[in-house]
């Protein structure tokens, strides 16, 4: 019988101790504002993504405007207005060449200005790594991550990494 409880007992001790290693300390960072105070020219960046999206955004309504042209163009096949169709079309595609020319020239204009952004990533992505192993930390999600409805405040690691990365 002494056996059997002592059995139990060291039992239940090892299943229990087990059971705590198992449990992942889990981390919330709010990565968006880490960024934006390691990248000074965060203005800069939003106009390169305007200035993108404006060429994206000319270049699909140019090029829907060149497919119904040439659609009427077909369906005009036996009249006399294809060569009228005929140098819209070259027109917008002339159109849409000088744009993107000026566009991508603006765009390199304001690359020069921005720092190297991969170096700036890789450096907050490794602090992240250290403070996270270094804390015992097994997961860290993003606070902007719209799958984490709520967390406590005691298991936000920003101040500590932006302390690390001394800003």
């Amino acid at each position: 019988m002494k056996k059997a409880i002592i059995f139990t007992l060291l039992f239940c001790a090892s299943v229990t101790a087990y059971a705590q290693q198992q449990i992942p300390k889990i981390g919330v960072i709010d990565y968006s504002r880490i960024v934006q105070q390691m990248m000074p020219n965060s203005d800069q960046l939003q106009e390169i993504k305007k200035i993108k999206q404006a060429i994206e955004d000319e270049t699909t309504s140019i090029e829907a405007e060149i497919a119904a042209l040439e659609k009427d163009k077909t369906k005009s096949h036996f009249n006399d207005n294809t060569e009228e169709i005929d140098e819209q079309i070259s027109s917008l595609r002339y159109y849409l060449r000088q744009f993107v020319e000026e566009k991508n020239k603006e765009l390199e204009e304001k690359k020069v200005l921005v720092p190297d952004t991969t170096e700036i990533l890789s450096k907050i992505v490794n602090q992240i790594q250290y403070v996270a192993e270094s804390e015992g930390y097994s997961i860290i999600f993003d606070s902007k991550d719209r799958n984490i409805i709520w967390w406590t405040h005691s298991v936000d690691i920003t101040d500590l990494v932006m302390k690390k990365l001394r800003l």
